[in-house]
């Protein structure tokens, strides 16, 4: 992860939730309710929440789970600190927030029954070595969940992305955030990371079993879980 990325994610955090919200016209939030349908079974107790941001995905997963605790960990501290800001006070006992690097996961192997990350593997330098990495720290049967916006592979989200994606997210992000770079890197973050049907195959290829993909909102969003 460049510093330079770090630094932009620092810099649009007071706004990043509102932006997010308004960019995906409140759908957002039906995708991250959608992923943690999956954890709310009380078998999963201990939860890392991989490149957390402003605990958006937390949040939810605390508010469907009543007895999971929470470990969330991001590269940006302003991120973190803006999550804890608008959890609710009883759900802060709940979680341990961590500013740390997603790719040296500092965890004993066999730590989680499950693994989170919504819209931050595209963010990772090497994704192969990041998911070796939250294999070893998930419990044997533990579940990976992962959201996230991939290169398009279909004409519905090769239109997407040539019309709403190409035009309207760079230039109305550009504007919310005040940002001239932000949602460009979204962009082509997005054009440079694997298609759907690739990243399932990289589950499998670093010992993921039972992988599953679903197409959220035509593709522009997509789900994928697999088990350790």
């Amino acid at each position: 992860m460049s510093e330079q990325v770090k630094q932009l994610f620092t810099d649009i955090a007071p706004r990043y939730d509102r932006i997010n919200s308004i960019l995906s016209l409140r759908i957002d939030r039906h995708w991250r309710r959608e992923a943690i349908q999956l954890l709310k079974n009380d078998s999963y107790r201990s939860i890392l929440d991989l490149c957390a941001g402003t605990l958006a995905l937390t949040e939810e997963l605390l508010r469907t789970n009543a007895r999971c605790h929470v470990t969330a960990i991001d590269f940006s501290e302003q991120m973190l600190q803006i999550g804890l800001g608008k959890l609710p006070y009883g759900y802060l006992r709940r979680v341990r927030a961590e500013n740390r690097d997603a790719m040296s996961l500092p965890f004993p192997g066999h730590t989680f029954d499950a693994v989170m990350c919504a819209y931050g593997m595209r963010n990772l330098d090497d994704n192969q070595k990041a998911l070796e990495g939250i294999r070893r720290v998930l419990k044997p049967g533990g579940k990976l969940v992962i959201l996230d916006f991939f290169a398009p592979d279909r004409w519905t989200s090769r239109l997407f992305h040539a019309t709403y994606g190409n035009f309207f997210i760079p230039t109305f992000g550009r504007l919310i955030s005040r940002h001239k770079n932000a949602y460009e890197y979204l962009r082509n973050s997005i054009r440079g990371f694997y298609t759907p049907t690739a990243y399932a195959e990289l589950l499998k290829s670093v010992g993921f079993q039972n992988v599953t993909l679903k197409r959220q909102t035509g593709g522009d969003s997509c789900l994928l879980t697999g088990e350790a």
